[in-house]
């Protein structure tokens, strides 16, 4: 019957033990930092903290998971941040009124660009799901926009 709360005790006196352990090690304090930074989309941040953390204490498990998940969110975000710039182009040289031979190849090869850019992406199960969706509707624009240029032909 006395044995019964110690062994109630005892993984709690372990949980918190390794609490304190996470909170009081400078490691495991800038990886929860770069978590945070992490969820609330700060990239930037995150990579770097976590980087850090992980230069501290090779053993640092999360670190390693956010610099690794920090890499992947980074390249998505690059991806979509260029298609936004590509699109604005396009738009600016629709916008100029007709559309030459000239303009409709460097188009085209934006959109190849993008297309084959996506291709390189991949996602793991930890991947912001809003980064993931926004790529993919990027890849969709410029889908869409060859399509279009492919039925009208570089003529």
């Amino acid at each position: 019957m006395r044995s019964k709360p110690l062994w109630l005790t005892l993984p709690l006196l372990m949980l918190a033990a390794l609490g304190i352990f996470a909170w009081t090690n400078p490691s495991y304090q800038k990886a929860f930092e770069a978590k945070w930074y992490y969820v609330t989309g700060d990239y930037e941040n995150a990579y770097r903290l976590a980087s850090e953390a992980y230069a501290m204490d090779r053993y640092n498990r999360m670190a390693l998971t956010i610099v690794q998940q920090t890499r992947v969110a980074r390249k998505y975000l690059a991806y979509i941040r260029e298609g936004e710039d590509f699109l604005r182009r396009i738009e600016k040289m629709v916008d100029g009124g007709a559309l030459g031979r000239a303009d409709r190849a460097r188009i085209a090869m934006m959109c190849e660009v993008m297309l084959d850019r996506y291709k390189t992406l991949s996602a793991t199960p930890l991947t912001d799901e809003a980064l993931v969706r926004r790529a993919a509707k990027v890849r969709d624009e410029f889908a869409t926009l060859y399509r279009s240029l492919s039925k009208n032909s570089l003529r």
